[in-house]
């Protein structure tokens, strides 16, 4: 469950910036906000919160957030999910199959809230150049490279996200002002078969978690405009009718490496 959370807390950051503070017009839309990421194989789960308005004199709807009638259509059959609170909702009968397509409906403030979207497949034949990386305390002295690379012949998007799972992982480098100094780093969405990163980039010794998380192109959007500050952050460019938010299929493969010190 760890690698799901980890992932979970790299995306909300991006609904902190794109979706949370959005409303900057005086007349405020209660509207709701959407975080689902349906990952093949795990337990269905949705949040749902308010927009945090710039203006005190904003006038939010009489919806409570742990009482909303969400429904799940998988194509066959209706779901009704549960409140587990704080606005998250959950229903485990529903199973998450690559492939699959669902559906989300609710009412909020009454409008009728929807999306759809499906779950790519697994990534096939992910795999590292090496299984054991071995760097020094000098970061000037850890020129090596490890590559990652994985199928990916129809320009698919995929997001990397490197983990160290020791329970006290031990830095490598004593200098606390070096760059990139922590335990759990992403990689910005790809279309590629392949990155490949120097062994510097490492912050710890120790087993390091790879997951490879195939994506649909509207979280991969979603990564890109938080990048652009140009563009308008009130409109994220997602499928959800009358919300914010996020309504999308996510799937995933886990290699493991070792970090050792030369």
């Amino acid at each position: 469950m760890r690698k799901i959370k980890a992932f979970h807390i790299i995306v909300s950051i991006l609904f902190i910036s794109n979706c949370l503070s959005v409303n900057t017009n005086p007349d405020f839309e209660d509207v709701p906000v959407v975080q689902g990421y349906l990952h093949a194989n795990k337990p269905l789960e949705i949040k749902i919160s308010r927009q945090i308005p710039y203006s005190s004199k904003a006038n939010y709807s009489l919806d409570n957030l742990d009482s909303l009638e969400i429904k799940i259509f998988d194509g066959n059959l209706y779901y009704s999910l549960v409140s587990d609170g704080n606005g998250k909702y959950i229903n485990p009968d529903i199973d998450l199959n690559q492939l699959d397509s669902f559906e989300i409906e609710f009412n909020f403030n009454n409008v009728s809230v929807s999306a759809s979207t499906n779950i790519p497949s697994k990534p096939e034949n992910f795999s590292s150049s090496v299984s054991n990386v071995y760097v020094s305390i000098l970061p000037g002295n850890n020129p090596d490279e490890i590559t990652f690379t994985w199928d990916n012949t129809n320009g698919r998007y995929y997001f990397l996200l490197i983990e160290n799972i020791e329970s006290n992982p031990i830095s490598i480098y004593d200098n606390v002002n070096i760059a990139n100094i922590n335990q759990l780093f992403n990689l910005a969405p790809t279309q590629s078969d392949s990155y490949t990163m120097r062994t510097r980039r490492f912050s710890y010794y120790g087993k390091h978690r790879i997951i490879l998380f195939h994506i649909n192109p509207d979280l991969a959007a979603l990564y890109e405009e938080n990048d652009n500050t140009s563009q308008n952050i009130s409109n994220p460019p997602t499928g959800l009718k009358n919300a914010f938010g996020i309504f999308t299929g996510i799937n995933s493969d886990t290699l493991y490496v070792n970090v050792k010190a030369r």
